[in-house]
């Protein structure tokens, strides 16, 4: 038996299958960049395609250069959701042709101006929310364009569109449109302008100052009897808030790797944060709405080209972050090293004699004149590194090792302050807030100082560094400092003789 169906509430459906108000006016730019492909493989299209979005509190207005003619329309509306895209010879950002209807995302009602070309008459069509019929008709003098074009106008809104923070607010929608077309603004063929409130916005392709990877992996071609190539585009981001998308046709269809939970894709390397940038694969079919991909073979093959790929680009991760730990590394000793200084040179160390490259040996009258601090015996000092100097980079901070295991969190030798990586406290504090770094070495440099005024005060001063941690360590875990319940370890009876 036929299958029928409710149009009206078919096409509402297709209309609001977009993530959000600012992914469906989108559409409007896929097909102004559809029109101005098929212009170019026929040769008859502008030096730049110009969309231009004009936002108001009473309607949206979008206008770009390619038109449609009476006939057109028709054919479009006739064919919703099998769209002449999918058998043109030009690769298309668009395949069932449902953007039309994408305004019911923002509005109730939509009204399309088109004018082919100067000799031809403005067309009007006008779509309306929960309606299964469209008027079509010639355009009054007050609505007909100047100039051959296309003007879509979305009104009463469901929304005030020029709200700072709503759906369509201009940083949203520039940052969005830069993202899924970029790559057309970059080529100079796409221009987006944004209109709100007589302020205008203009779309600038994103810019990245990040590392290359994945050198020799630009194209990658799939297994078949046809001819498939997949792109390659990655950055090492060593924020670890990278994303890796997926493009069709140069637009963004799927954001993140990450969404794809059923394939491992979100648990390799292409997830990890540290890789940023896309994958171009035109052979793939997007799902409505571009909300993702059809599975089909041609996925699961781009799935493995991607498992291929990952040693080499692990590889690369790897090596540029262990770069980038020994960059901030340097950065954290130079950091503490300062600031041990600056602490060490206050008021309350000045009794303190201290390792070289840390401070100054103070003159009692304070004019900064260095006083000698021992008597000269004419020997040269056994440690270069253990007698008062002044300012200087002979004081140091390593991270390292111990071969004796996490008993002790540092010592000091031939001017290096060297930090146990062992230690349970170093990778606690290493493992929490962003300044704990720099925090533990400045902690750790001074504790070195004050040991070096006395040797023998090494041992306590590393219990108190214990108390302290496992201080923090409670505070942290039980908010005022308490034990929690359960954990409280009763205490042994002494025995009575």
């Amino acid at each position: 038996m036929p299958i029928r169906m409710n149009v009206a509430n078919a096409l509402q459906w297709l209309g609001n299958l977009y993530r959000n108000p600012a992914d469906a006016i989108k559409e409007h730019v896929s097909n102004a960049v559809d029109e101005h492909l098929k212009a170019a493989a026929a040769g008859t299209a502008l030096e730049r395609c110009t969309v231009v979005f004009r936002i108001a509190k009473r309607q949206v207005e979008i206008e770009y250069p390619y038109a449609m003619t009476r006939q057109e329309f028709e054919s479009a509306l006739q064919r919703v959701a099998d769209s002449a895209k999918r058998h043109s010879e030009v690769t298309q950002v668009g395949q069932l042709g449902i953007g039309m209807f994408s305004f019911q995302q923002v509005g109730k009602k939509c009204t399309f101006l088109s004018r082919k070309n100067e000799e031809a008459q403005t067309i009007r069509v006008i779509l309306r929310e929960g309606g299964d019929d469209a008027e079509i008709d010639t355009a009054r003098k007050v609505e007909s364009l100047e100039r051959p074009g296309f003007k879509i106008v979305i009104s009463e809104l469901k929304f005030d569109p020029t709200r700072a923070r709503g759906p369509l607010a201009p940083e949203k929608l520039t940052r969005l449109f830069a993202e899924r077309f970029g790559t057309y603004i970059e080529r100079g063929q796409l221009a987006i302008q944004v209109s709100v409130d007589s302020k205008l916005y203009l779309v600038e392709p994103p810019t990245i100052h990040l590392p290359r990877i994945g050198r020799g992996l630009e194209r990658v071609h799939l297994p078949s009897g046809r001819e498939r190539l997949a792109g390659l585009t990655l950055f090492f981001d060593p924020s670890g808030t990278g994303t890796v998308g997926i493009r069709h046709a140069g637009v963004l269809v799927v954001d993140d790797l990450k969404q794809i939970t059923a394939y491992g894709l979100e648990e390799s390397v292409y997830a990890s944060g540290y890789v940023k940038g896309w994958v171009d694969a035109d052979f793939l079919r997007p799902l409505p709405a571009r909300t993702g991909f059809e599975e089909n073979k041609d996925w699961i093959d781009l799935l493995d080209a991607l498992d291929r790929c990952r040693p080499q680009i692990e590889t690369e991760v790897e090596q540029l972050k262990a770069e980038q730990e020994e960059k901030e590394l340097s950065e954290v000793q130079r950091q503490a090293v300062r600031l041990a200084r600056e602490i060490l040179d206050l008021e309350d160390f000045r009794d303190l004699e201290l390792p070289g490259g840390l401070s100054k040996a103070r003159a009692p009258n304070g004019d900064g004149r260095v006083e000698p601090t021992g008597h000269q015996t004419g020997e040269r000092a056994q440690d270069p590194g253990d007698h008062v100097r002044p300012y200087g980079p002979r004081i140091r901070y390593q991270e390292v090792a111990f071969s004796d295991g996490p008993r002790r969190h540092s010592r000091y030798t031939q001017g290096v302050v060297q930090a146990n990586t062992l230690h349970p406290d170093y990778q606690q504090e290493l493992s929490s807030a962003s300044d704990a770094k720099l925090a533990y070495a400045t902690l750790l440099i001074g504790k070195e100082a004050i040991a070096f005024n006395d040797k023998a005060a090494d041992d306590q001063l590393e219990k108190l560094l214990s108390f302290y941690f496992t201080l923090k360590r409670r505070l942290r875990t039980n908010g005022r400092g308490q034990r929690r319940h359960g954990l409280h370890t009763p205490r042994t009876k002494r025995s009575v003789s």
